[in-house]
Parts: C-alpha cells; structure tokens; sequence
C-alpha cells in the first residue's frame, strides 16, 4: 500500500502523507558545513554538480542540539514554510472547485492539483504567477472562513523545542475513509462517522472509534474515547499512532473550525508568496549552485532537509 505518494517499506505499510514546504532561496548555498555539525552533514548537487543544498542526517544523543542549529544555519541560505501535507491540498482541492474565485481565475486549482500529485516532484511557482495566486488564495480563505463545518485535529501535549505547540496534524471529514497510517496489525483511520478510528488485531481487525487521546510513554500504548473506554495496544502494534506526530509520546484529539484544517497551508504559502514578490536579493545576488539566487521563485517540496 502507498499513501500521499510515499512508498511504503512493504506492501503492507501505509505512512503518514508527506508533510510539504514551501522554500524562497534567499542567498547561495554554503560551499563549507557548519563547523558545530559537519559530520552530521551531506551536500546536495543538481545534475551538473552543482551545490544545491545540505540535509542533515540524525542528530544522535551526542548531538541534541543539531536538529535546531541546522534549520537555524539553513534559514540563512533558504526560508521555509510549513504548508501541511499532501492530503490537505487534496481535500482543499475538492473544496474551491465549488468557490468562484478571482473573476474566474483557477491557477489555484491547478496549483493544489499539482501538490496533490506528488509523483511529479516538486513544484515551482513563479514570481509572476505569485500576485494572482495570492488573490486567489485570500478569496477562497475568506470564503471558508464562514463555513460553518468542522475538522479534526492533533495536540501534540509534549511538543519538543524544534516543534511549536498548536495543531500537529490536522484533517477535514469527507465522505470516505482515509488511512492516515497502517500496518498488516493496526490501523489509523478517518470515517465519515468518527473522527479518528483505530483498527487493531489485524489482520481481521476490530475496531476502536472516537479516539480522543494516546499516551505512548508505557510498555502499553494506551488509546482513549470519548466515552472514557481505553484500549491497550503493545508498542510494536502501536507503531502508526506514533508515526502521525512524530518524537511525540503524548497527544489527544480536538474538533476545529473547517478553515482551520488548511491554515498552515494559506499562511505558508502566502508568506512564500510574498517573500517571492519582494524580490529583496534581487537578480545580483549571484549564482546558488550554478543558478541565480533571485529569492523569486517558490519551490514546494517534501524534502525538509531532515533525515
């Protein structure tokens, strides 16, 4: 099974979508690793080896704070927006195809088409593309901002210093069921009826509905509802509640305006957008990796730079 795009290590394993960002070069790629981290560190090259970027892989006990010092070196070079995963980008899709926005204009459609069809790689948005989409982008969230519907989202209780707090994952309800995660034992889904179901003993499975939190610190991952049953899962059957909020060990399940569910997706993309306008480096700021480093070109990708 694949979900969101991602292939899974066997046929039986469904992960979680891929979270997207969107990402405005704003001056050339090092050509020397941070000191502090340089072990830690793999440069990137296009084709014709060109630099193009460093991913940092695992940061290890020995090096706590690795994961903070490489976004924060990496955002010298690059700034990203959290946008959300693929699957919310499909689900908004379905939702403006309904919203006559910008005078008939639809490069937004389009746009989100491309985000949910993560096959094709990552996606690039032009300067000159970027002053429509952001009208577009404000009629369809002043739009939704009335809808009187709700989603579901994540709380992660524990949040780490590299996560903020707030909604870790966020989904809307549709008329189908949604694997969220999965192996050939458990199961995490969205139904129409429920707001997060968990299907476990597979692989006939029975099922645990309305979960409103999961505790993983135990030998037991323990799984509350709404009515105050519990159901006890071993770690290893547990591994798709850990995978939705990822270094998390504690989260619970709260209902949220509609709108909500895709905030991280109209403020990162128009904070990209926007960045993109502002041109602030301009066409001199020389090459990054054998390209112009302009800071007008938008490149929504998967890749986070973290292994």
């Amino acid at each position: 099974m694949t979900n969101g795009g991602r292939t899974a290590v066997d046929p039986w394993v469904v992960l979680p979508p891929p979270e997207l960002v969107a990402v405005v070069r704003i001056a050339p790629t090092p050509e020397i690793p941070l000191a502090s981290i340089r072990e830690l560190l793999t440069a990137c090259h296009a084709e014709d080896g060109a630099l193009t970027d460093w991913t940092l892989f695992g940061s290890g006990l020995e090096h706590p704070d690795a994961v903070s010092e490489y976004l924060s070196w990496r955002r010298s070079w690059r700034e990203d927006w959290p946008i959300g995963p693929i699957s919310n980008a499909a689900t908004l899709l379905t939702e403006v195809t309904d919203i006559d926005h910008h005078h008939g204009h639809r490069e937004l459609d389009a746009l989100l088409a491309r985000l949910a069809t993560p096959a094709h790689g990552p996606t690039t948005i032009a300067a000159a593309d970027a002053a429509a989409l952001l009208d577009e982008l404000e009629t369809v969230r002043l739009a939704l901002t009335g809808d009187e519907r709700s989603g579901w989202g994540i709380i992660d209780d524990m949040p780490a210093l590299t996560r903020g707090s707030g909604l870790a994952r966020a989904w809307a309800s549709t008329n189908d069921e949604a694997v969220l995660a999965a192996t050939t034992t458990t199961a995490v889904v969205v139904r129409p009826d429920t707001h997060l179901t968990v299907l476990h003993d597979g692989p006939s499975f029975r099922s645990f509905g309305d979960v409103s939190s999961a505790d993983l610190r135990g030998d037991n991952v323990v799984l509350m509802d709404d009515l105050g049953r519990s159901l006890r899962l071993a770690q290893q059957d547990a591994r798709p509640l850990g995978w939705l909020v990822p270094r998390s060990l504690r989260w619970h399940v709260i209902e949220v305006p509609l709108a909500l569910v895709w905030t991280p997706l109209f403020t990162g993309l128009n904070g990209a957008l926007r960045s993109a306008l502002g041109g602030r480096h301009g066409a001199d700021a020389g090459p990054v990796g054998g390209s112009e480093s302009r800071g007008d070109v938008v490149v929504i990708t998967g890749d986070i730079g973290v292994t």
